[in-house]
């Protein structure tokens, strides 16, 4: 499978992916984000992938999971905040809870801070420039699979930086 790179899997098939993707959740950004989601997905994948001529079905298989994916994580997020919203005792009181944001936002900063160059760069372009993942690979001179490889690589290394906030 190693002939068939993400970028061409990903350009050929990146309309209809959208059009799948752009009518269960009905909102264009939201779409491309998800279709990130599938990108970076299919790069980490592909070296130990075996598609067997359906490279379509693949993709919208990972396409689906996404979406599935997305669904849950807004179904626990629409539950804690119901749960918060019942139940106001149960927040920390103000002050703690600005100790605690801050405790959290020092961590973040630390966690990003010890990242290597490369990934600092992908991540940094992201959210403080809102390039798409396209955008960063091609003002860094790199290719779309390494950038999305290098953002996987530090959102995993953040996480198991922040695990004791959860």
């Amino acid at each position: 499978m190693s002939h068939v790179s993400a970028e061409q899997l990903l350009a050929e098939h990146k309309t209809a992916l959208q059009n799948y993707l752009g009518a269960r959740c009905r909102d264009g950004e939201l779409a491309a984000e998800l279709l990130q989601e599938v990108a970076a997905r299919l790069v980490f994948a592909l070296p130990r992938l075996s598609l067997n001529g359906n490279a379509r079905g693949y993709l919208f298989r990972i396409a689906a999971s996404v979406w599935h994916d997305y669904l849950r994580r807004e179904r626990v997020r629409r539950r804690s905040s119901a749960l918060l919203q019942a139940e106001p005792q149960a927040v920390a009181p103000a002050a703690d809870a600005k100790l605690l944001e801050g405790e959290l936002k020092n961590a973040v900063r630390r966690a990003v801070a010890g990242l290597p160059p490369a990934q600092r760069d992908v991540l940094e372009l992201r959210q403080r420039r809102d390039l798409t993942f396209r955008e960063i690979a091609d003002q860094l001179g790199r290719p779309l699979g390494t950038v999305l490889t290098q953002v996987r690589a530090a959102l995993a290394r953040i996480s198991a930086a922040l695990e004791s906030y959860r």
